[in-house]
C-alpha cells in the first residue's frame, strides 16, 4: 500500500521512520510528504509542497496528517476521507471538533479513519474503550493525560525544583512546546478527555463546555504542604455521566498514595475507565515524545493494512455538560499566603477566585 504523509516535523519523522521499518510482509511505503520547500534535503524527491499532490494521488490508498492546527488538517481530513483514501491522525483539536463527521464520512466512502494517538498519545486506549463500551456502560473516566504537565509536576516534587525550572527541563528534554500554554492551562487535556468521553458516552460534547482550570498557580511551599498532608498533587481529567448530564472537569487534583495515579510520574500518562460490568480499568504509557506518539500512529496504520480498522460511533443522545456551577467535590483552597484549608460543595466562582486550588480524591 503506498501511503502519503501531512508533516514532516517531530512526530512526522517519528513515523516517516517506523513505518520503513515495518516488516515487508505489510508490503507498504511512503511514497509523498507534504511539507515545507526547507525540507527538501530530508526528503528528496518524496517533499510535495501542495496538498492537492497527495490528496489527488490515486495510488495513495492511506494518509497520516501530523500537521498540527486546525484549518489545513481540517481540509486535508475531509478532502482524503471523500476520496476514499483513510486517514490516520494525531490531531486531538480537530478530532475532539468533528469526529462524528470524520467517521460518517469513512463509512460514507469505504475508507477508515483512526486516531488513537489524539487521546493518549503513546497508550492504546481508543480501541479498548471502543471494544468496551460493546458490552459495558463506561460512565466515569479520569485521566493523566498530559505528558508535559505530569512531568512539570514529578520534578517540582521529587527534585524541589520551581515551576519555572521544571518547565525549562521538560522543553530541553522534548516534552513541552516552545509555547507550553495549551499544556499548562488543560486545554490539550480538554480536547483529549472530550475525545474519550464523546465515545464512552455516545454523544458530542463541546470543548467550551469542559470546565479547566491550570496548574500555573502551584509554586514549591504550596507543594511541600500538600505532600505534608499524605496527598500527591496530580493534573487531572475527571468525566461522568448520570443519564444525558455530564460533569467533566480539568483541574489540579490531590491523591493519596494509595490512589493509582499517585505513581504516575515524569511524561508516563494513565487513564482509568470504570465499566458497569468489569469495573476499573487501568491503561498506563508514555504521553509524551515522538517515538511513543508515532508508535500509536502507525499501529493505527497496521491496522488499516490488515483490514481492521473500523471504528463504530453513533451520537445517540443530547448531552448536556456542567450544567450546575456547584460541585459536591471536596477541594483544598490556597489563598494568598498560601495556606490552605478544605471546602465541600463549593462554587466554581470560589475556586478561581483562590490562589490556587486542587480537588481532592
Amino acid at each position: 500500500m503506498k501511503l502519503g504523509l501531512f508533516g514532516y516535523g517531530v512526530i512526522g519523522r517519528g513515523v516517516y521512520t517506523l513505518v520503513g521499518e515495518l516488516d515487508k510482509s505489510y508490503n507498504s511505503c511512503i511514497t509523498k510528504v507534504f511539507d515545507l520547500p526547507i525540507k527538501k534535503d530530508l526528503l528528496g524527491d518524496k517533499l510535495v509542497t501542495d496538498i492537492n499532490d497527495i490528496i489527488n494521488d490515486d495510488e495513495i490508498e492511506a494518509v497520516v496528517e501530523v500537521l498540527g492546527g486546525h484549518d489545513l488538517p481540517y481540509e486535508v481530513i475531509t478532502r482524503c476521507l471523500k476520496k476514499g483514501k483513510s486517514v490516520v491522525t494525531a490531531n486531538k483539536e480537530v478530532v475532539s471538533k468533528h469526529l462524528e463527521e470524520f467517521i460518517n464520512l469513512a463509512h460514507e466512502n469505504n475508507a477508515s479513519f483512526c486516531f488513537e494517538a489524539s487521546a493518549g498519545g503513546g497508550i492504546p486506549v481508543i480501541r479498548p474503550l471502543i471494544d468496551n463500551i460493546k458490552v459495558n456502560d463506561v460512565n466515569d473516566i479520569y485521566g493523566i493525560l498530559n505528558g508535559t504537565t505530569n512531568y512539570i509536576l514529578t520534578k517540582m516534587d521529587e527534585e524541589g525544583l520551581s515551576f519555572d525550572d521544571a518547565l525549562a527541563q521538560a522543553k530541553i528534554n522534548g516534552f513541552a512546546e516552545a509555547n507550553p500554554t495549551a499544556d499548562l492551562e488543560g486545554l490539550d487535556i480538554v480536547r483529549k478527555i472530550n475525545i474519550l468521553s464523546s465515545l464512552a458516552f455516545r454523544g458530542n460534547i463541546n470543548n467550551d463546555d469542559i470546565y479547566h482550570y491550570g496548574i500555573t498557580g502551584i509554586n514549591k511551599e504550596i507543594l511541600e504542604n500538600i505532600k505534608k498532608l499524605g496527598y500527591s498533587l496530580k493534573y487531572v481529567a475527571s468525566s461522568k455521566r448520570d443519564g444525558n448530564n455530564c460533569v467533566i472537569r480539568v483541574e489540579p487534583t490531590m491523591v493519596k498514595p494509595t490512589h493509582p495515579f499517585a505513581s504516575i510520574k515524569n511524561e508516563f500518562n494513565a487513564v482509568l475507565f470504570t465499566g458497569s460490568t468489569n469495573g476499573d480499568l487501568l491503561f498506563y504509557g508514555k504521553g509524551a515524545g515522538s517515538i511513543p506518539t508515532a508508535t500509536a500512529i502507525v499501529s493505527d496504520l497496521v491496522s488499516i493494512l490488515e483490514n481492521r480498522a473500523y471504528i463504530g460511533y453513533k451520537n445517540e443522545r443530547e448531552l448536556v455538560v456542567n450544567q450546575n456551577k456547584e460541585t459536591n467535590y471536596t477541594y483544598y483552597i490556597v489563598d494568598e499566603n498560601n495556606n490552605g484549608v478544605f471546602k465541600e460543595n463549593v462554587k466554581d466562582e470560589e475556586l478561581l477566585n483562590s490562589k490556587f486550588y486542587a480537588r481532592v480524591l
